[in-house]
């Protein structure tokens, strides 16, 4: 049997999945047709995040978009959360130190490094985020960083980028 292609997704496409945007809901279901078997991840600090911002009581629709996703998130999507073990979570750990201390992303920006780190971590494909961040990150330098740390490197995409790509 072939193994899925694993494809990691940031918490804002979760939140976008369950505020029914229509580019992200067209970008999964061409990765599910495309990328015969795929299996969707959700590194452990985009589902901290997806918690995170549902016990806020500030940002009431944030908060009911965040539980949806909550709720749709394995029985409706298929998506999988994903804990990291102690080794894991070292490897992951000094990757964010190297790629916070690089430049590659702002400083302030830990989980965005987080994320990038756990996906590698998964041996995740792709991350899809909308988190220009990430998508725009200089993937030459990520890939010098990541090859120093024996880790994959992602391909990180937007929904809107991948449509594209896929339909040329």
């Amino acid at each position: 049997m072939q193994r899925p292609t694993l494809v990691a997704v940031d918490t804002n496409i979760l939140l976008r999945l369950a505020g029914e945007d229509d580019s992200t809901i067209d970008a999964v279901e061409l990765l599910k047709r495309r990328l015969k078997p795929v299996q969707f991840l959700v590194p452990h600090t985009a589902m901290d995040e997806l918690m995170a911002k549902s016990a806020k009581d500030n940002h009431p629709f944030l908060s009911q978009l965040s539980l949806k996703a909550l709720r749709q998130l394995r029985s409706d999507w298929g998506f999988f959360p994903q804990v990291l073990n102690a080794v894991q979570e070292a490897i992951v750990n000094n990757a964010v130190l190297r790629l916070r201390d690089s430049g590659l992303l702002p400083y302030e920006e830990r989980n965005d490094a987080l994320v990038i780190a756990e996906s590698a971590v998964l041996n995740c494909v792709l991350l899809v985020s909308k988190d220009s961040h990430l998508f725009d990150i200089d993937r030459e330098r990520l890939a010098f960083l990541f090859r120093q740390l024996d880790l994959p490197v992602p391909l990180i995409a937007s929904p809107d980028d991948l449509i594209k790509k896929f339909y040329r």
